[in-house]
């Protein structure tokens, strides 16, 4: 009998979150194609039928994760209300932190992109994705940097493309630390102010936020 689309959809979500688990607990190359399947309870064949290797789940599974971070990012970054850009660039910073204190899936998945992956033999093509999407936040940072300096909020000898390169080493740099943390006691209690102190290193004296200290 022919599944229905809900049925198919659960399927394929069961299989990504057995393959994050088998995927957190053993890394993704010690992970077999056959755990998967066994941790989603679904057999082989229905693997197959809805992926092609692993380099399609783990393809998935990233894409789960990182989607809804460039689809904020495009929202935050460029259509908010916000006058400010150097606001928006602090929101967006501060959304993703968020993510990562309260969503479990956000932090596994990230974890394991971060720590228990081989990017070699058939998952090297993954960090194409990597690449684009790295690509595409570091544009969000540099049209949100260019209105700021339109707007003279953009602090003095600092280019927008230099801005954006730096934002986002910060947030990859925060995002790693953070998870190598393992209590709110070390890096992660500092997270939020330092996410401030990095904006506002990007501020001009006499921008809006320096005006009211």
């Amino acid at each position: 009998m022919r599944k229905t689309k809900a049925e198919a959809a659960r399927t394929r979500q069961s299989l990504l979150d057995g393959a994050l688990r088998c995927f957190d607990k053993q890394g993704i190359a010690g992970s077999t194609l056959d755990d998967i399947a066994r941790a989603a309870r679904v057999t082989k064949g229905a693997l197959y039928w809805h992926f092609t290797g692993k380099g399609a789940i783990l393809r998935a599974v990233r894409d789960a994760v990182t989607l809804p971070i460039l689809d904020r990012a495009d929202v935050t970054l460029l259509h908010e209300r916000c006058e400010d850009p150097l606001e928006r660039i602090e929101a967006f910073l501060a959304a993703m932190l968020h993510s990562l204190e309260k969503d479990r899936a956000v932090r596994t998945a990230l974890s394991v992109m971060q720590f228990k992956c081989e990017f070699a033999g058939e998952l090297e093509a993954e960090l194409d994705g990597a690449r684009v999407n790295t690509r595409r936040l570091v544009e969000g940072f540099f049209r949100a940097y260019t209105m700021a300096r339109r707007k003279g909020l953009l602090a003095a000898g600092l280019t927008p493309r230099v801005a954006a390169a730096e934002t986002m080493m910060f947030m990859s740099g925060l995002m790693r630390m953070w998870l190598l943390d393992p209590t709110s006691k070390g890096l992660r209690r500092d997270a939020r102010a330092a996410i401030r102190a990095h904006v506002a290193s990007k501020r001009a004296l006499n921008g809006v936020r320096a005006a009211a200290a």
